[in-house]
């Protein structure tokens, strides 16, 4: 049980620490850079723990992964400051949708009646989305907001397709190598974005991503754990609703974020959605 419950503070702190980000209104880059810089050293202590052979192949997959794994947390700072961190938290674990969709689509498995009716709340979900951004801001603004949200839902649901891949095509002992491509890759790119922007160097962003970093990769590794002593029916539910409940519950206490009754719906549709998926 203590590995489900870290898994769930390990996730949720990612929510949070990119609210206190935005709140403070430092560069996120920074933040993602100083993130990857820890998950890659992380990844390097447990590739030399579990050395394998190098794989170009699965150093290209990595590599590619990378840039997603930037982009897509990226796209996720940024929705935070727009759509706050609760609607932002449920449009990340609602991107179980994206390799439900694409397993179907390229190995051909067929999604049971749960995850059917699950696939149809999402879209319901996605609609709401829509209308929660909509509701009292500019097109524009609304658009924005709604496009951040749906980047995140992409973005993070293609990086969790990369997991797929890998279990399909490869030997789980090169886990550790691939996890570590992927985290120094998106170190790599991370970094250089800042050097291309010309970012000031925030000494407080950096060690804020840095602290990010540590449960950012150790999250997966409770998960695993715990995935060993539950099935995987009762862990993906209950870890996924607990982090949009224990975020939405950190930010509405500490930030007053509110939500009007399509972001409310939302939430209550996107955890119905993330339940039927995962069954």
């Amino acid at each position: 049980m203590i590995d489900l419950i870290l898994t769930i503070i390990c996730s949720s702190s990612i929510a949070v620490i990119l609210k206190i980000n935005s709140v403070k209104n430092w560069d996120s880059m920074q933040l993602i850079a100083g993130n990857y810089f820890a998950a890659s050293v992380l990844g390097l202590i447990f590739y030399a723990q579990e050395p394998v052979p190098f794989s170009m192949d699965l150093a290209l997959i990595g590599m590619s992964a990378g840039v997603l794994f930037v982009a897509s947390i990226f796209a996720f700072s940024k929705s935070v400051t727009y759509s706050g961190g609760a609607i932002s938290t449920l449009s990340s674990r609602l991107s179980v949708f994206v390799p439900v969709i694409l397993s179907m689509l390229i190995y051909l498995e067929l999604p049971s009646l749960f995850q059917s009716f699950g696939l149809l709340v999402t879209a319901v979900t996605i609609y709401l989305f829509y209308l929660s951004v909509q509701r009292n801001n500019k097109d524009v603004d609304g658009l924005k907001k709604f496009l951040f949200l749906i980047a995140v839902l992409l973005g993070i649901g293609l990086a969790d397709f990369y997991m797929k891949i890998f279990q399909a095509n490869f030997h789980p002992s090169q886990k550790a190598f691939f996890l570590f491509i992927i985290f120094t890759s998106a170190f790599v790119i991370s970094f250089t974005v800042m050097i291309l922007r010309r970012i000031r160097f925030n000494k407080k962003s950096a060690a804020l991503g840095i602290i990010m970093g540590i449960p950012n990769i150790l999250s997966s590794h409770f998960l695993i754990n715990a995935l060993d002593k539950f099935s995987a029916v009762y862990v993906y539910p209950v870890v996924n609703m607990a982090i949009i409940i224990v975020t939405a519950t950190v930010v509405r206490i500490f930030w007053k974020e509110t939500w009007n009754v399509y972001s409310t719906a939302a939430l209550l549709t996107g955890i119905a959605a993330i339940v039927l998926l995962n069954l």
